[in-house]
């Protein structure tokens, strides 16, 4: 399938879900009222019309309200108005539900120094929990992953969860973006309940026109991830190599962990942007899931991930892991430490030790 008619595909059935939305019963039936009362009324109303055929002759056509019950004509202008006052009223009510939305932006910056465009000048009038990872920096690398960790967990796990009890019954939408360490940004996404409403975001450092943050709500196409279990055996542990953004390989990962088990998530065409779309990335969520699910069904303790993707991506994936699946470790790549993955994040043991540095 080529992928024009992939990305054709997906445009198709992201209007057909709009079309399909949920519908508001009130909204519906005010406009069905409007569009009845209005529309019967007008076509019942008088009307004449002439035409003068080709021979002279005159063609007339009239209509009279007088041949139409008295009743049913004011009826149907009543039920019009009626319409008319459910959706003014109906409008001016999710007008007020909306101001009482309150939107919360998660900025999980990791850099070694602050970037100029914060998440925040994007999301207008939204209440913003910066995550500042920038003093863990050190020679442009992670010096302290384990303060790095600490502030990434109160973040979440006290300051998030504090500003949503202070909102009380207000509806809030989260949103994350960030350029956090690969295993932190897994990290967020796991200690983020799904009981919220997430949206994520991702930075594009490229851009010429100042917009470097971006909602990541693309179209899909034919560049999806691929499963391949082609070097996996049942073990208590299983290297999980993911080639996202850029290539892993087997033979990188081995000077780190010594595993007999492999199972390799590559996509045809790596570049660091392939999974801004949120439809992609929902479907591999269930596949990742998936994955999980079979690694603790064949007895899998341990899952060491070593993934080079986006952020948005490892997020995403990290709000997957449960409770039942194996204990998760990330890895760091550091192209200038020799170790080339000098630390790890660990989470979702079974005791308490983690979430934790190893």
């Amino acid at each position: 399938m080529s992928d024009n008619l992939v990305y054709f595909k997906s445009a198709i059935w992201k209007f057909i879900l709009w079309l399909m939305r949920p519908k508001n019963i009130i909204f519906t039936t005010g406009r069905l009222f409007l569009v009845t009362g209005f529309g019967g009324g007008a076509l019942f109303s008088n009307f004449s019309i002439k035409h003068l055929s080709d021979n002279g002759n005159n063609i007339v056509v009239d209509f009279s309200s007088d041949q139409v019950p008295y009743l049913l004509q004011h009826g149907l202008w009543l039920l019009g108005f009626i319409g008319a006052l459910i959706l003014i009223a109906e409008i001016i009510y999710i007008s007020l539900g909306r101001s009482r939305t309150l939107v919360i932006g998660i900025e999980h910056i990791g850099l070694k120094k602050r970037i100029s465009t914060p998440l925040s000048a994007f999301l207008g009038r939204a209440e913003t929990i910066p995550i500042d990872l920038t003093t863990c920096y050190e020679n442009d690398k992670v010096s302290n992953p384990t303060k790095a960790l600490s502030l990434t967990k109160f973040g979440i796990e006290e300051n998030l969860r504090s500003k949503v009890a202070e909102i009380g019954n207000k509806e809030a939408t989260i949103v994350y973006g960030g350029m956090p360490p690969v295993g932190l940004g897994f990290l967020a996404g796991y200690l983020m309940s799904n009981t919220y409403h997430v949206e994520v975001w991702d930075y594009n450092r490229n851009a010429n026109d100042g917009k470097n943050w971006y909602k990541v709500d693309g179209f899909a196409d034919v560049n999806r991830p691929i499963i391949s279990w082609d070097n996996y055996v049942h073990d208590k542990d299983v290297c999980l190599l993911m080639s996202i953004s850029y290539p892993v390989t087997v033979e990188q990962v081995k000077a780190k962990v010594a595993c007999s088990s492999y199972v390799e998530v590559t996509i045809p065409d790596i570049k660091h942007d392939n999974m801004a779309s949120i439809e992609k990335i929902t479907t591999f969520e269930k596949e990742f899931g998936e994955l999980l699910k079979k690694l603790a069904a064949d007895g899998t303790e341990r899952v060491h991930i070593f993934c080079a993707a986006q952020s948005s991506f490892n997020f995403c994936m990290g709000r997957q892991v449960t409770r039942n699946h194996p204990a998760i470790i990330v890895y760091e790549y550091d192209i200038s430490d020799p170790k080339k993955y000098p630390w790890g994040v660990i989470f979702n043991t079974k005791d308490s030790s983690s979430p934790a540095i190893v």
